[in-house]
């Protein structure tokens, strides 16, 4: 009679894990085949991030197993790290910028990109540098081919995009243009692109640039470049006339 009702005992606890193992979704579950952590000290989960913020750091960093399915049976899932109790997002943007794309990929996302963001560049810069380290190529101008131009990151210690935001209205107008600050406060202001080349070029230096763009009726009318340290514009250029105001503020214009 007791080894009946161990055996019962025995599928009882298999029908309950199995039925665990069900309601564990399938996401997850690829997650763990590909990378699969435990706390050996006690702990009760599996986990995919070796250094889970639910778990006390004086544990971390957490040890690697193989993931089998019967694992299952002795832990529970880490509903921190995994997919487990997680909404299911679209990935954004940024996360789709920077995976390995192929060829037809990234096509795919440029011409989707391009008929969100205008084909002239009205991209988050984050993108943009993402973008271009994986494809080596500026989203919008596939042509240029000075690859120390691409859009990159950010230096840590660069005036962020945030404020250089703030401050380009009044920068911009500061050369005397047609435009006033008014007309400008009435566009749409981006930082679309960070650019540090590995020698100085024509409106470039190596400290680095922020490109701020001036959008209105969904045209790029105006561009902005800036120094990303100092501050400083070295260069205006009203697209939809043609004039550019080359170095800091008080030069004369040239015409396209």
């Amino acid at each position: 009679m007791k080894k009946i009702m161990a055996v019962l005992l025995v599928i009882l606890l298999c029908i309950i894990s199995g039925c665990m193992a069900d309601e564990i979704p399938e996401e997850t579950i690829i997650q763990l085949k590909e990378r699969c952590y435990i706390n050996p000290n006690g702990g009760n989960k599996l986990h995919v991030d070796q250094n889970c913020e639910s778990v006390n750091p004086r544990y971390l960093p957490l040890t690697e197993i193989e993931f089998n399915e019967t694992l299952l049976n002795q832990y529970s899932v880490c509903p921190v790290c995994t997919a487990v109790g997680q909404p299911q997002q679209e990935p954004s943007l940024l996360d789709r910028a920077t995976k390995v794309m192929s060829e037809e990929e990234i096509y795919r996302i440029t011409v989707e990109w391009e008929k969100k963001y205008s084909f002239s560049g009205l991209w988050n810069y984050q993108v943009n540098a993402a973008f271009s380290a994986e494809t080596r190529t500026i989203p919008y101008n596939p042509y240029v081919f000075d690859f120390s131009l691409l859009p990159v990151m950010p230096d840590e210690d660069a005036i962020p995009a945030e404020k250089i935001v703030e401050d380009a209205v009044s920068l911009a107008a500061s050369y005397g243009s047609r435009l006033t600050e008014n007309d400008l406060e009435n566009m749409q202001v981006i930082v679309s692109q960070y650019v540090k080349p590995d020698k100085d070029v024509y409106l470039f230096s190596t400290n680095g640039s922020w490109l701020v763009n001036f959008w209105k009726d969904d045209e790029n009318f105006a561009c902005l470049y800036v120094d990303a340290h100092t501050g400083i514009p070295n260069f205006f250029y009203l697209i939809q006339d043609g004039i550019q105001y080359i170095g800091e503020p008080g030069v004369e214009p040239r015409i396209d």
